[in-house]
Parts: C-alpha cells; structure tokens; sequence
C-alpha cells in the first residue's frame, strides 16, 4: 500500500493511503480521539486544506461537516494532503488507561447442541447460527455498544445518541413522562428496544446483555416507575432480567438498589476485576451519581442526585448534545476582572459541565470566589442586579452567583455522599489506596480542579484514574464469568447500601460540604 503525506503546520507526517486520519493524527499526538473516532464528539475537527480525501460519514453530514471543515476520525487520505486543527482543538486530552482483562470461567452463554445453547444456568433454543453478542450500555444521552464473539473478543464498538431526546435530556423527566401518561411509557420503551434490536440485526447476534440506570433499564424492559417516583426510591426489580426480543435473548444487569441500577453493577463488577488495592473509592459523577467505597470484606454504596447543574441547570449550561464550551481557564486579569481562554465543541451557546467545574475552581484560585461561593471582586453587574464573570462577553457567555450556588448544591450532593461513606468505613482520604473516577463526564474533568473544589477526594494525582466508560468492561466480565449474574446476590450481599436521607446528620454534612474546599 502507497503512502501519504499529512501536512500539519510545520510537522509532516506519513501515512497509508486510505489510512484514517484521525488515526494517523492521533497516533503521532497531534489530536486526542475522546469518543475513540467514532464521530460522536466532534472534538477531532480540522480544515482540509489540500488534497483529496473520502467523501463525509453519515454523522458529519448530521453535523453539517461536510467540507473543508471535517471530523478527522471519519476521514480517510486518498493523497497527500495539507490539514490545519481547528481554532481550540490542539491539546489532546488525558484520559488514564486501564486494561480489564476478564477470564473466561464461566461464559453466559455456551452452545450444547444444534440450536440450543446454555445461557446461564438454563438451556434454551437460540438461532443456530448465533456466534455473536451485544454488550450494551444504556446511557441517558448516548447508547454505547461492544460486538463480541462468544469468546469474549470485541468485533467491533460503537455508540449512538439516544431516541428520547424528546421525552426530556434527563432521567427525571423522562421518568415524570413515562408516569404522566402510559402511552409515553410504552412509546420510549418501543424506541430503545427498537434500536437495540436493530444494532443485533445489524451484527448478527442473537444475545444481548445490558445495563442502564435504573430508570432507563425499566423503561426498556417496560417495568413500572412507580416505586423510583417516591421515597424510598426502589427499582421495580433487583433480579436478573430475561427477556426476548425478535428472537433474540436479552439478559438486563440486576438494579442493585434504589439509583444504583444495572450500570453501577457493572461499574462495580469491572473495578472488582481490576484487582486495586483496598481500600478504593469508585465515583461515577452526573445527575445523579453512583459512588463505591471498596474494602477487603465490605463494599459500601450510595447514589447522591447531583442535580442538573453539571448540564443544562446553570444560566448558560449546556450538554454534549448541544455542544458548548468544554475547556475554560482564567488567562490574566486586567483591572482586577477575569480574562478566559476557552476551547468549545460546536458552538459557544453554552458551558459544558467539566468547563463549569474549571470556571469555579479558577475563581477560588484567584480569590474572586470565596469558599463560600461569593463573588468577592473582578465580577460585573447586569441587568436586574445580577452578578457575573463573563467568559465571552462578545457572546454573552457568563457564570452567575446563582450559577455557583447551584454549582455548590451540586458539589455538596456528590462531597457528603463520599464523606459519609468514608465515615461509615472508618476510612480517610489518606487511607484511599486509589480513586477510580468512571464516566464520560469524569473523563473530561480536569482532575486537579475537581479536588481544588471537593468534588473528587484531594489525594495524590498517582492514585487518581480516571478511566472513562467502566459499564462496558463490566458488562464483558460478565459475560465471560457468568458468576457475576448467577451469584449476583454472593456479590451483592458484600454491599452495604447506605442511604443518605436516613444518615441522622445528613443535613449538617451537606451544608458543611457546600465549601469550595478540598475533601
């Protein structure tokens, strides 16, 4: 195969013809593939200058990157070329990498004859010509996937936004809908079980194995809402789900506990496969977030609702649906007010929720922001009296000191969940041999500003991974050690679930934690 050459400012690169260019940028550390190129994140963008190159993927026309601006990862090089990154877009992205290599003990699924294979612990008649599964994560914004063969081997890896944009971005409101009306219950239901079947279609497989919060899990199996709806928060089922769709079987993570659902379990399952050093925290920070504290005989959980101000819940929030600015850091001051550097995806209609946790731990740094969430000097005042740190004041693109508030809600949520796990322990943040921090959202975090603020405990950096999406690799464990379903309760037994609203001085520990302080 000939080769190419990949003009990059001063650097000039080579590369196969029909190589991917996303793959050739990144592997000489030009760019960083954050959703792993499959087009989702549109942090890859560069300006094709010369040269010829492969018409636009699907997902770039859906995104309006159809030339000379195009997304790196679905661009392949057909000859030379000359490429500029796109304004912000150079600083790739630090995410820690972790292997999780599960054994193979006992697969969830083995074939015993023609057409019947034992899936689990009961035999079952399945397509003769199964050889594949799907593993699948159902996120609240976007639904990721992994193809393996029946040993475990991904085939292939992918990730779609989710069908219910329009029920609302959050579980909360989806879950409000769904207990509005039955028809909208049934509608979201039909949607996600529609896709998933479609995705096994598209890869011949005839099992499927997934996990989601608990909310998205029930609306997919169209299991009753009423109990997540109130106090005490239980999901309708903490068993292995069976069910069939199409012909094909499909095995739901067992929902451990109020909104520690089936992708906590994973989290879970995964983390325990990586064999750390005890005792660990495990922290997968959004809306509502799920939090382990792992000892050698004891694991203690709880799920804290962090509200939406890490999304759409500030004066200028966005998601990574919308797009928005990802990055922002104070660059100088001049006249005592802040001037901000700030890279963003898409548009700069918003701020993403990482970019919000920087804003806020660069203002502490600054002494603009005291710890208790005012502003002390370098703000503006707008109309109505608000006060306001403008990121861009060009594009009326701000922070308030409501937005902060909510910020600190949103902090303390997360803060007095860890303290009082660690408390329950008897550990200290000392003690932690080791802070896993799962999730896209604790991917892009910029980690030293999450422990300036409390979100994440303040240890050294060493002893911190952030390691993105654990929910997979937990789901692949599964498969290949059908253990962790069978003998789910041996596991589940081991946690100790604690609930936050029952702690006796909750309320005092979550107003302490409102301080923009370490943990």
């Amino acid at each position: 195969m000939s080769e190419v050459d990949i003009v990059v400012g001063n650097r000039v690169l080579r590369g196969a013809s029909g190589g991917n260019l996303g793959e050739i940028l990144a592997k000489n550390g030009v760019i960083a593939l954050p959703c792993g190129g499959r087009g989702l994140c549109g942090l890859c963008r560069v300006i094709v200058k010369k040269g010829s190159t492969s018409p636009p993927s699907k997902y770039e026309r859906v995104l309006g990157y159809t030339g000379p601006v195009r997304l790196a990862c679905q661009t392949r090089v057909l000859s030379d070329v000359e490429v500029e990154l796109f304004p912000g877009l150079a600083k790739p992205v630090k995410i820690d990498t972790i292997i999780v290599n599960p054994r193979r003990v006992e697969p969830v699924v083995t074939k015993v004859g023609p057409g019947l294979f034992r899936v689990l612990d009961r035999v079952v008649e399945l397509s003769p010509n199964l050889q594949r599964a799907v593993l699948v994560d159902l996120g609240t914004t976007k639904i990721a996937y992994q193809v393996v063969d029946l040993g475990g081997d991904v085939l292939a890896e992918d990730s779609v936004f989710t069908p219910l944009q329009d029920y609302g971005a959050d579980i909360i409101t989806r879950l409000t809908k769904a207990l509005e009306d039955r028809r909208y219950m049934d509608d979201m239901t039909m949607r996600l079980r529609g896709l998933v079947s479609e995705i096994a279609d598209k890869h011949n497989a005839g099992l499927v194995l997934l996990a989601g919060n608990s909310v998205m899990e029930s609306i997919f199996f169209g299991l009753k809402l009423d109990s997540l709806a109130e106090y005490p928060y239980r999901p309708p089922t903490s068993d292995l789900i069976l069910d069939n769709i199409g012909g094909k079987l499909v095995l739901g993570f067992p929902m451990l506990h109020g909104y520690l659902g089936g992708d906590a379990y994973a989290d879970l399952v995964a983390s325990l496969e990586l064999r750390l050093e005890t005792p660990y925290l495990l922290i997968d920070i959004g809306t509502n977030t799920e939090i382990f504290l792992v000892k050698e005989d004891v694991v203690y959980g709880t799920s804290t609702p962090s509200g939406p101000a890490f999304e759409t819940g500030v004066s200028r929030g966005s998601t990574i649906v919308q797009g928005g600015v990802y990055e922002a850091r104070i660059d100088r001051l001049e006249n005592g007010k802040p001037v901000f550097r700030y890279k963003y995806l898409v548009s700069t209609s918003g701020i993403l929720g990482p970019a919000l946790v920087s804003i806020v731990a660069d203002l502490r740094r600054h002494g603009l922001v005291d710890e208790h969430g005012k502003f002390t000097s370098g703000y503006a005042t707008i109309a109505g009296g608000l006060k306001v740190f403008y990121i861009d004041p060009s594009k009326d693109l701000y922070i308030s000191q409501l937005d902060v508030r909510n910020v600190q809600k949103a902090v303390a949520a997360v803060k007095s969940g860890i303290r009082i796990l660690m408390r329950e322990a008897g550990v200290s943040s000392s003690d932690l041999r080791h802070v896993v921090v799962a999730g896209n959202f604790g991917a892009a975090l910029d980690l030293e500003d999450a422990m300036a603020i409390g979100l994440v405990p303040n240890v050294d950096r060493e002893r911190v991974l952030a390691v993105g999406n654990l929910v997979l690799p937990g789901l692949r464990v599964a498969f290949l050690d059908s253990r962790y379903l069978v003998d789910f309760r041996r596991v589940a037994e081991r946690i100790a679930f604690v609930d936050l609203p029952k702690v006796e001085d909750y309320m005092n520990v979550w107003i302490d934690s409102l301080r923009l302080s370490p943990l």
